[in-house]
């Protein structure tokens, strides 16, 4: 069976495969996207700061599974390279990470049953390869304390124009293309999956705050919630503290962006 046919959405998010043969039986399923709390969530970061969230929500484009364990787009203008897919989820979800309950994906899934070994969590809204996007695929609120010092912050992250990385060689304008900011990729995994059960992506924002220093946030639209910058680059003394998080949201870790597929 050829995972081209099994796999053929990948063309509508306006990306390209190339794709191997496979022996797995197709099968199709629901897939579900939920938090790792209820309500509220208490961390404390690698920089000594014990932050209570009271809001989080993420917004998924899409998700697909390689049957290989690296990701053979990173190494060159594709984000796509020549690989084999064997599941793919090709439509949104936004979710609210401080609920453990299992909230659907707005298309079903399909796959292959064979083992999968890494995945991509897709974080945009629309064609991922278009650089404008209005999108927010991350938005916290919350409090961070050290020393009896209390940080009230917010943050709204896009992935557009503001992630884009000049190229270094002029020459080349295309070797950072934004999809490549917007795929989180590849995260280890071992999943088969099997007719009758469906998959479940848990996303964990604890690590997420583990380098960000509250202390250099800089007031928002309300004069009081710090902001955590929606930039990586720039001169402020709070952009450090923004390209951390943003580093830590992209970051192809397991602890933070787990998958399992629940049943037979």
């Amino acid at each position: 069976m050829r995972v081209a046919a099994a796999l053929a959405l990948l063309g509508a998010l306006g990306v390209s495969a190339c794709t191997g043969d496979t022996g797995g039986e197709l099968v199709g399923f629901t897939a579900y996207a939920a938090g790792v709390a209820d309500g509220t969530l208490e961390l404390d970061t690698g920089l000594g700061y014990h932050v209570s969230l009271t809001a989080a929500r993420a917004h998924v484009g899409a998700v697909y599974l390689r049957l290989g364990q690296s990701n053979p787009g990173s190494a060159n203008a594709s984000c796509v390279g020549d690989t084999t897919y064997g599941l793919q989820v090709p439509g949104p979800v936004d979710v609210d990470l401080l609920s453990t309950a299992p909230q659907p994906f707005s298309v079903p899934g399909s796959a292959t049953t064979d083992l999968d070994q890494s995945g991509e969590v897709w974080l945009v809204g629309g064609d991922v390869n278009v650089t404008a996007s209005s999108t927010v695929v991350v938005a916290v609120t919350g409090t961070a304390t050290k020393s009896g010092t209390a940080y009230p912050f917010a943050a709204a992250i896009t992935i557009g124009a503001n992630r884009l990385i000049p190229p270094a060689n002029p020459a080349a304008p295309g070797t950072n293309p934004i999809c490549k900011e917007r795929i989180v990729a590849p995260i280890p995994l071992q999943l088969r999956p099997a007719p009758g059960g469906h998959l479940l992506l848990q996303i964990d924002p604890a690590s997420w705050f583990d380098d960000v220093d509250f202390s250099t946030l800089l007031p928002g639209p309300d004069g009081v919630t710090l902001a955590i910058p929606d930039a990586s680059a720039g001169s402020g003394p709070d952009i450090p503290a923004g390209r951390a998080f943003f580093m830590a949201i992209t970051s192809a870790s397991p602890d933070v962006y787990r998958f399992s597929w629940i049943g037979p």
